[in-house]
């Protein structure tokens, strides 16, 4: 067990520049299960607005008087200086002018660009404020044509407006918000964190191991190379599988989730991932490349699974060309595991054991690969014995 032992050691060592990443998912993923338990919310944005009323007639005393309703007015400025600078450090969101002649023009039926408004800052509140107000002048034109006076139509418009519909908005169904579903929200994730640790520790652990000289002084002792190769892989289940419990023990405690029933098809998902990366950081190890090489290749291997594969930006939302592509890689079946149990999809048992088994066949794969490539780099240069 001395190789055992060994890489051990050289783990440790190699270990403090994936902590970063294990401290910074544990606060996401605390926030992501707090946020998923909390319930929604939905308040209405009040704006804080200026109105410059240079008419100032019953009609647009009205007018203002609508605005006012639902968000904070603020007194006009002095002068442009203090204004702007009100509008840039976001204490006035926007600044509406109802010109002088507003009265007669909205009587004419002139309301072509009737009202003037200035932000600096875009949002949608905003938006939804210009289209508030130019719903009522169409609201009081509308009375106008009916025959009504303009201080009677703009009473109606604003009336009419001020009645707001109930309205229900869906987010997720009742009940869903379970521990299991924040367990299944926390392993949602899992992939990247197990790449980037997975990647960043052991492939420069293996990468020592796997150096000339400490290949050449293995060979010349009394370890086989069998037993060397096998030692490796043994500390390497033993490292992965230490990690992934570490990780699978942290999002049950913080989700307050039992194991049972389906989740131990999540558990065996999360499991069968891990054990991906741990192959996939064997065969990288064996093209022994720089550190840096192996830094670049985490984020592109992590994050261009997350994107493609729906772990960040979920499945439902990916173009049918990207989910193509996806579909080769094991981490679209792995998010396809957690759709099924989270409720997003239908769950079906057959393709269930179809992502587990792509999932398992990756994993094959490049265990034989590995092997391989082990087997054609190192048959060649095991020092011969002198002979005499």
């Amino acid at each position: 067990m001395q190789v055992f032992n060994a890489f051990l050691r050289v783990l440790r060592s190699k270990f403090g520049a994936s902590a970063i990443y294990i401290v910074l998912f544990f606060i996401v993923g605390i926030i992501m299960t707090r946020t998923n338990s909390a319930d929604n919310v939905w308040e209405k944005t009040q704006l804080a607005i200026v109105i410059e009323d240079n008419d100032n007639t019953p009609e647009s005393r009205m007018l203002a008087e609508f605005v006012s309703k639902g968000n904070k007015i603020v007194e006009p400025f002095e002068n442009d200086d203090d204004l702007t600078d009100a509008m840039y450090y976001e204490r006035v969101d926007s600044v509406m002018t109802i010109p002088e002649g507003y009265a007669k023009r909205l009587a004419s039926g002139d309301t072509e660009e009737l009202i003037t408004h200035r932000h600096i800052h875009d949002s949608y509140s905003v938006v939804n404020v210009r289209m508030l107000i130019e719903k009522y002048v169409n609201s009081v034109e509308a009375y106008l044509k009916l025959g009504r006076t303009t201080e009677e139509a703009s009473r109606a418009a604003a009336e009419a407006l001020a009645n707001e519909a109930e309205v229900t908005i869906l987010t997720e169904s009742e009940g869903n918000d379970t521990p299991e579903n924040d367990l299944l929200m926390f392993l949602r994730y899992m992939p990247y964190i197990l790449l980037c640790v997975i990647l960043n520790s052991l492939c420069p652990a293996l990468i020592a191991m796997n150096k000339k000289d400490i290949r050449f002084r293995t060979d010349c002792s009394g370890i086989r190379p069998h037993s060397y190769t096998m030692q490796l892989f043994g500390a390497s289940a033993v490292y992965v599988g230490a990690i992934w419990l570490v990780f699978l023990v942290i999002g049950t405690l913080m989700s307050g989730a039992m194991v049972s029933g389906r989740l131990w098809l999540a558990v065996a998902n999360s499991l069968l991932f891990a054990l991906f990366a741990a192959v996939l950081s064997l065969f990288v190890s064996e093209f022994s490349p720089s550190s840096t090489v192996v830094s670049l290749l985490t984020q592109l291997v992590s994050l261009s699974m997350c994107f493609l594969c729906g772990i960040f930006v979920d499945q439902a939302l990916l173009g049918s060309g990207v989910e193509t592509v996806s579909r080769f890689l094991p981490a679209y079946w792995y998010i396809r595991i957690i759709r099924m149990l989270g409720g997003d999809i239908p769950f079906d048992s057959g393709e269930a054991a179809l992502a587990l088994g792509i999932q398992a066949g990756y994993v094959l794969m490049f265990v034989l690969l590995t092997m391989m490539v082990r087997r054609t780099r190192y048959v060649n240069v095991v020092p011969r014995k002198a002979t005499a």
